[in-house]
């Protein structure tokens, strides 16, 4: 859950999506928002951290196998995620 005075701002290309995702979405046919509300397209678990952390912690859970995205920011705003 966001704050009310913030926003995710999430880039859509920043991480690989799987080819089943895109074959849901044209077999539906279901809107992309859709897709990303139910699905997470993909996105399995977010950490929200401080810019300052952020490359030590990438680190640290890549040594642990974890794929690590830098996927948004956060922004003053409304507590919505915006897609871009």
């Amino acid at each position: 859950m966001l704050p009310k005075d913030c926003n995710a701002v999430i880039k859509k290309s920043s991480w690989p999506k799987h080819k089943i995702f895109t074959f849901l979405q044209k077999a539906g046919p279901v809107e992309e928002e859709e897709m990303f509300r139910v699905f997470n397209m993909g996105i399995g678990f977010v950490l929200i951290v401080s810019e300052d952390f952020a490359n030590s912690i990438a680190k640290k859970l890549s040594r642990y196998g974890e794929q690590v995205y830098k996927i948004g920011r956060i922004t003053t705003g409304t507590g919505k995620a915006i897609l871009k």
